[in-house]
């Protein structure tokens, strides 16, 4: 049986994104006119910087050489990196040019996170045959319900339902594009054995190249590199901000592609939306007109919030609910069972030496 393996790489994971998140609020209530381009594309250079050094200097952390031999010949991992990247590009990409960038939709990403994991166990089932127990399938229940409690207050606490019908979609989609890049490159850490750093640097610069196309060809990119430079009062600070998210996105992708190596994509979904109950507490806060449904809009998004980060941490075994055979299939349990039939195998031996 394979050992489970420390909890160090989601921990820290965990840990530089919520670091990030922190330099990202800074940065928005700072320097407005930074967007989503400009911070995907320090996010593209650093996944690639970080991905050349961690090949070169972290690969030890695999205890092994992890290209034995691939199950797929050179030109399909190389069109599956291809697309890796391209969904990696895309869900974050996206939301900027639907007009996702008022006050009022951005914490609406956080809100829908959940979907993430919905979408990765649905796409780890029926692509790479991941087993779904009944703890799983229950706790995927409980989400949706809570997603679905999420988008029907939006609609109703929504000035512009059209518009938010939209958003909502457009976040939904994203997640599914980054469930997507998460199910590829576990398909190739897993059956191709391919570097997960190497994966990494590779989709770091495909991104770079997509993002460099948009900046050349695109007014709204240019404006928006422009903005920054001339609203900038303390551009000292701009660029000590933009270097520590440089250095934090790169330490959240190296143990972004650990967790999906050593765990699961949904385990790397419940990373992200670990934080997101108590970033909401203080986004939601800020960004909303404070009227008379204000605060049942506001508390039931924070105890959906927290009733989904809590199912995750049951769909990747991290708390075990001892009730309805919901412990039966866990990763503790059959570790358990599987220790008491090696000992009794043993001692039956013994016993009749």
């Amino acid at each position: 049986m394979e050992t489970r393996n420390n909890l160090i790489y989601p921990g820290m994971l965990i840990l530089f994104i919520g670091l990030r998140r922190i330099v990202e609020i800074l940065i928005d209530n700072l320097f407005e006119s930074v967007g989503t381009l400009s911070l995907n594309f320090l996010i593209s250079i650093s996944k690639f910087i970080a991905g050349l050094i961690a090949m070169q200097n972290l690969t030890f952390i695999f205890k092994s050489n992890l290209e034995i031999s691939s199950t797929d010949n050179i030109p399909k991992i190389i069109v599956l990196m291809f697309f890796a990247s391209y969904f990696d590009f895309i869900g974050t990409i996206v939301r900027k040019y639907f007009n996702m960038s008022d006050k009022e939709n951005k914490s609406l990403e956080e809100r829908l996170k959940g979907f993430q994991i919905i979408s990765s166990a649905l796409l780890c089932y029926f692509t790479i045959r991941t087993k779904m127990y009944k703890q799983n399938i229950f706790s995927l229940m409980i989400i949706s319900i809570c997603l679905i409690i999420i988008i029907i207050i939006e609609m109703f606490y929504s000035k512009d339902r059209l518009s938010n019908t939209k958003n909502i979609f457009l976040t939904l989609f994203s997640s599914f594009m980054h469930a997507n890049l998460d199910t590829i490159e576990k398909y190739l850490f897993e059956f191709n054995y391919m570097n997960p750093f190497k994966v990494m640097m590779f989709e770091g610069l495909i991104n770079i190249i997509f993002i460099s196309i948009i900046i050349l060809f695109n007014d709204y990119a240019l404006l928006e590199i422009s903005q920054i430079f001339e609203k900038s009062l303390n551009l000292e600070l701009f660029f000590f901000l933009m270097f520590i998210y440089l250095i934090l996105s790169g330490l959240k992708n190296i143990y972004r592609v650990a967790t999906i190596k050593f765990y699961s994509p949904m385990t790397r979904a419940l990373a992200e939306i670990f934080l997101d109950p108590f970033i909401c507490l203080y986004t939601l806060y800020r960004d909303s007109e404070h009227d008379s449904y204000f605060w049942v809009f506001y508390w039931t998004n924070i105890f959906c919030l927290i009733i989904m980060t809590f199912c995750s941490c049951i769909y990747n075994d991290f708390i075990v609910l001892y009730c309805c055979g919901l412990e039966y299939d866990t990763y503790s349990e059959i570790s358990k069972r599987a220790l008491t039939i090696d000992t009794d195998e043993y001692y039956g031996k013994e016993s009749i030496n």
